[in-house]
């Protein structure tokens, strides 16, 4: 039997009529969604001899592009120890492709929007040479050359549209059903992106309206919510000529062409991304305006957004330029908090080797937040901008700059380690990749888990490096580490010539959105908000523990508490002759008393008896079953239990997740006689 149950307390704070929709969605506030790479998958069969097995390896259609999870319930206060992310929503890459850029909108039932990307590569392949009746994979562009399988999304039935996706491809999931439809395919003057792909998309909630970035042309595009375009911006000739400096207009004759032999899969100057001077990629709005990242300028601009039209107006200007160091790195994610600091993540600039391991330089990138000059703006200085940012430390390695690109904000949480509602923005959240690695201080952190971890870091929004010794959060220790990619997480050694683990790869994962509920305690940015008042006992920098190995002589490191129990087991249905999973299902003591259950993500042919409609009545204690199952089947569900009369009122309320499957024995159910 395989059993997996992942067990969740989420503390939501919402407005009654939201609240209702909002439970019935399928995000909740605390809910991350987050995007990267969706990996490869080994070849079938062993390729001829003297053939690299790189040749006859492809990026994996069924991998994850697009994962969901609840931050909502860590059960600990945040103390840098792993907590293996519960994915209740997976988008596969042969739905979406590969995608970086991800936003979600203000509806009932909030939907999400991902946007196409070629920052894990650009990958091609030819017609089967050997006759394996496979593609054959290559590195050079040539007459016979078309995109690799999932490099880009395809559309099903489900879609009115019926279009395939591509590099400028806009990819909308359905808040409420998961669905995944195609939103918009960029285009510029009828063409569409020719493989460079976008660079970040963001909701704009003022006017009711989505910008996203062009990685190949540079150009800004207005959409209104059903993907009709509004609006297309050109910030690095129109927006540089508003603030009369000298533009460079877009040359569609340097767009990319992977039929021709220039184009090399390892080498991203050839393709096409805009000219840098031009370049654009993070956007956000702001107080009626629209601010952009020039990444090859190395500066942050804006632009004025009509109040009632919500088209842009002709006043761009420059306000500010971030560092070049330790060398020029592209802007790819930013944010304003309510008190009005600017938060700027990079990236890596983008790389890509052949074996799928490294797509951007790791231990570089920063993340910055600026503060207007106070008390007023300094005429002295250029920019009405702070001249040098402050920085978050992101990561264990030895300079804290492990992030990937994206960043979040977040609720709060309570001492007992729940989302605190009642504080809207206490936590910043950054991708990031081998977050806890680092070689002097493994004896401290191997007892909370493993070092090389993809995904999360989540951390309060106050503590930067500039802050006094002690309360600066450097090395982060006071973090939430969510493993996003755990089945990538330290694989053991084996003799398979491809390893795709956190040992081995870097940049693959992307951005991140978090919906956030706000409670009546307003907006907190408190650096000191959930510090803890002692430190656990595996980072006691006086008495470190003995070095040990996970796995090995290492204790378990603590585990997330569920707030529900769920127990089962298969029995034989012998008047159909088939498997039924019976279980009980039964919340924790602590004051929660759900009366409804929602369930979701049942297989298809599946029910669950004891149940009704969806949302149904729940009886305390629960005893229920889902099935029926063939042997050797997998049944499985998506349980959320919640008060209704809590959920109506308005105030915060509680809502169990609780995800669990099961495979049926693989004996046969015998039919009685």
């Amino acid at each position: 039997m395989r059993t997996s149950l992942a067990a969740s307390l989420i503390c939501l704070g919402l407005a009654a009529p939201i609240a209702l929709a909002q439970e019935l969605a399928l995000l909740a506030p605390g809910d991350a969604v987050v995007t990267q790479f969706s990996g490869v998958v080994d070849p079938i069969t062993e390729p001829p001899e003297g053939q690299d097995v790189l040749d006859e390896t492809f990026i994996d259609p069924q991998g994850v592009s697009v994962r969901v999870t609840s931050l909502a319930a860590p059960s600990f206060i945040w103390d840098a120890r792993v907590w293996t992310a519960q994915p209740f929503k997976d988008v596969t890459a042969a739905e979406v492709g590969q995608v970086f850029g991800v936003t979600l909108d203000d509806a009932k039932e909030p939907n999400i929007y991902v946007a196409a990307t070629s920052v894990y590569g650009l990958q091609i392949v030819i017609p089967d040479g050997d006759k394996d009746g496979r593609l054959e994979r290559v590195k050079q562009g040539g007459p016979f050359a078309q995109w690799m399988a999932a490099q880009w999304g395809t559309t099903d039935a489900k879609d009115p549209k019926g279009e395939v996706g591509g590099p400028g491809s806009i990819w909308k999931i359905d808040g409420k059903s998961g669905d995944v439809s195609l939103f918009a395919n960029i285009k510029l003057k009828g063409a569409d992106n020719p493989g460079a792909g976008l660079g970040n998309i963001h909701f704009d909630k003022a006017h009711q309206q989505i910008f996203v970035s062009d990685l190949a042309t540079g150009m800004i595009h207005r959409f209104e919510m059903k993907g009709q375009e509004l609006e297309v911006y050109d910030p690095g000739f129109k927006g540089l000529q508003m603030a009369n400096e000298q533009g460079t207009a877009h040359d569609p004759a340097n767009a990319l062409d992977i039929t021709e032999k220039n184009f090399d899969a390892e080498d991203t100057d050839t393709w096409g991304y805009a000219d840098e001077e031009r370049s654009v990629w993070a956007l956000t709005t702001h107080k009626d305006r629209l601010f952009y990242a020039m990444t090859g300028r190395n500066q942050i601009w804006s632009i004025g957004i009509d109040k009632k039209t919500g088209a842009l107006l002709k006043d761009a200007q420059w306000e500010l330029d971030y560092p070049k160091k330790p060398k020029e790195l592209p802007v790819t994610d930013m944010l304003f908090t309510s008190q009005g600091a600017m938060v700027l993540a990079q990236r890596g600039e983008i790389t890509s080797t052949y074996d799928y391991s490294n797509f951007a330089n790791p231990g570089k990138s920063r993340l910055y937040r600026y503060w207007l000059e106070s008390p007023k703006d300094d005429p002295a200085t250029p920019s009405r901008w702070i001249a040098e940012p402050e920085e978050y430390a992101v990561g264990f390695e030895p300079d804290h700059r492990s992030g990937d690109g994206g960043i979040a904000l977040g609720h709060g949480y309570t001492k007992e380690g729940f989302i605190d509602t009642n504080v809207c923005e206490a936590s910043l959240w950054t991708t990031g990749d081998n977050l806890r690695r680092n070689e002097e201080l493994q004896s401290k952190l191997l007892p909370g888990g493993p070092l090389e971890i993809d995904g999360l870091q989540g951390m309060p929004t106050g503590p930067v490096k500039q802050y006094q010794d002690g309360k600066n959060n450097t090395p982060p220790w006071v973090s939430y580490m969510v493993d996003v990619k755990a089945e990538n997480t330290d694989s053991p050694d084996t003799d398979d010539p491809l390893q795709w683990n956190d040992n081995t790869t870097q940049g693959w994962m992307g951005d991140v959105a978090i919906l956030r509920g706000c409670g009546a305690g307003g907006i907190a940015d408190a650096g000191s908000y959930g510090w803890p008042t002692e430190w656990p006992w595996w980072v006691d920098v006086v008495n470190p523990p003995p070095f040990c190995i996970i796995g090995v002589d290492c204790p378990p490191p603590p585990q997330p508490k569920s707030c529900a129990r769920l127990k089962g087991e298969f029995v034989c249905d012998d008047k159909l002759g088939e498997w039924f999973y019976a279980f009980d299902l039964s919340p924790k003591a602590g004051g929660f008393n759900p009366d409804q259950i929602k369930y979701s993500n049942l297989a298809p042919g599946h029910s669950i008896l004891g149940l009704g409609s969806n949302p149904s009545t729940y009886s305390n204690p629960g005893t229920y079953s889902i099935g029926p199952a063939a042997p050797g089947q997998v049944v499985g569900a998506d349980l959320c239990l919640f008060n209704e009369a809590e959920m109506k009122s308005g105030k915060p309320f509680a809502c169990c997740k609780v995800s669990f499957d099961e495979q049926a024995p693989t004996k046969a159910c015998k039919k009685a006689q």
